[in-house]
């Protein structure tokens, strides 16, 4: 007994090496609170400063010195491949977005009581949705994905709370509820699923002969209505437009950034390593949720005059993108997987920069609000990284966006042809009826931007100008040198 509980101890030191991100996450955290707590007057902004280096630091680590292998630990395995490595790079390139945004967004001290407060807790919630991220990527059995997606979950609920206002609270109330039903559903899919393999890995799983029982079916099914939650895909996408409309305007663009990636990328594991995706019941129920996520954000957007409920129903509908990719395992459904989140999140990052800057002045979301103020001289740069930013969220050339779906499409039509299946080939026109109805709702910023000359003009801060500028110049960037990401 002494002697196995020592090899698993040993396991553990062994594993050290490859959790040196994760470690490095909780070291910056820990240092965080630290520094608050010191009895000295500074700028809590600089905390902001501090996380951005250690998220900078990390996408160093990862990108130049992580080595690629699994590792086991004492109760579970962690996959630390060449995905899960390129993926945590995402995720930190989503937080050194948030910090950077926080950084530079100044506000009035009436505008930080009544917004954002505490900046060093903001700092610890949102590092703790970043480590949860991380553990999501690698994860590859259910003990540390249920672990991680809740240690995503729990800070999420706070920062929608953060404005400290009734529907803010009220939101937050129903974010929490409908995250803990999605745990529920989780578990007891899970549960099924070892007491029919044994297993909890997904290497495990995939060795069970009898992938076509009904109890097999109905748990795979219910993990993946669990993660469907953290995507915002039907049917568990209910929260999403509150949620949005009432959480901090930082917050929401993490929101919307952060666990998409993670659920994604952990749905995606357990559909190719445990070869579930392969079962064609499991396969029509995903590409039926990613079709109806389409719908139902696409047609809900064309009625919303708030730019925070549009993106929040576009974000449903990007969901369902997302799914599709997943459909297929091979090399070209990673890539596509791979450079729609890329380009994903580089857009949506610039619009809830504009929208924060809109809000911040007018003290309104609503699109009449931006009527005219693409004129301005200040809008100059900016205004062109928006248009380019909400074009490649269409999916129009000459923008990565563009490249995106036409990767994901590939992947439908290599489905079609494999297996000779009619439904991936309806699914491919409804796609693209789907990018057409996205069209009618995106385009409306825009055109309220430059629908006629107006007075009006956006005061935005210089800096958040150039992150603006910068990310819409790097979607077409992306279109002409593909090669960058895939």
């Amino acid at each position: 007994m002494e002697i196995d509980l020592l090899s698993k101890l040993n396991d553990i030191i062994d594993s050290i090496p490859f959790l040196v991100s994760e470690i490095g996450i909780v070291g910056v955290l820990i240092g965080i609170i630290i520094i608050d707590l010191l009895p000295i007057k500074f700028n809590r902004n600089f905390l902001y400063l501090f996380a951005l280096i250690g998220v900078v630091a990390d996408i160093i680590y990862l990108g130049w010195f992580a080595e690629a292998t699994t590792s086991k630990l004492m109760l579970f395995t962690v996959n630390n491949d060449n995905w899960s490595i390129k993926i945590r790079i995402l995720e930190d390139f989503c937080a050194v977005l948030l910090y950077l945004h926080l950084f530079f967004n100044k506000k009035t001290e009436s505008d930080t009581q009544e917004h954002l407060s505490g900046q060093s807790e903001w700092v610890v919630l949102t590092l703790g949705m970043l480590l949860g991220a991380h553990f999501l990527a690698v994860a590859n059995d259910f003990i540390i994905a249920i672990l991680a997606v809740e240690l995503i979950s729990l800070p999420s609920y706070l920062l929608t709370a953060f404005n400290n206002n009734k529907i803010s609270s009220e939101a937050s109330i129903r974010y929490f509820l409908y995250g803990a039903i999605a745990t529920a559903i989780t578990i007891y899919g899970a549960s099924i699923l070892f007491g029919l393999t044994t297993a909890i890995d997904l290497q495990g799983i995939a060795l069970y002969g009898k992938s076509y029982s009904v109890l097999f079916i109905s748990a795979s099914v219910l993990i993946t209505i669990g993660f469907l939650f953290k995507l915002g895909a039907f049917p568990m996408h209910i929260w999403v437009p509150d949620v949005y409309q009432a959480a901090p305007i930082e917050a929401v663009a993490y929101f919307s950034t952060l666990p998409k990636i993670a659920a994604t990328v952990f749905l995606y594991r357990f559909f190719f390593e445990s070869e579930i995706i392969t079962n064609p019941y499991i396969n029509y129920f995903i590409l039926i949720a990613a079709l109806l996520s389409m719908f139902i954000g696409n047609l809900s957007g064309l009625l919303q005059q708030s730019m925070r409920r549009l993106m929040a129903y576009a974000s449903i509908a990007g969901a369902g993108f997302i799914l599709i990719a997943t459909l297929n395992i091979q090399d070209i459904s990673t890539n596509a997987l791979y450079y729609y989140l890329v380009t994903y999140v580089i857009g949506i990052y610039a619009i809830f920069l504009f929208i924060g800057e809109v809000e911040k002045q007018f003290n309104s979301d609503k699109l009449d609000t931006i009527i005219g103020i693409g004129w301005t001289s200040s809008s100059r740069f900016w205004g062109i990284g928006i248009v380019l930013s909400v074009m490649s969220l269409i999916g129009l050339p000459p923008l990565a966006g563009f490249t995106a779906k036409l990767l994901i499409f590939s992947s439908l039509w290599e489905l079609y042809i494999m297996n000779s299946d009619n439904i991936y080939l309806i699914a491919m026109g409804l796609g693209l009826f789907n990018t057409a109805i996205a069209l009618a709702y995106y385009i409306k910023i825009p055109f309220n931007m430059y629908k006629r000359n107006s007075k009006k003009e956006l005061q935005m801060s210089l800096p958040i100008a150039i992150m603006i500028s910068i990310l819409g110049a790097s979607l077409f960037i992306l279109f002409i040198v593909p090669s960058i990401l895939i």
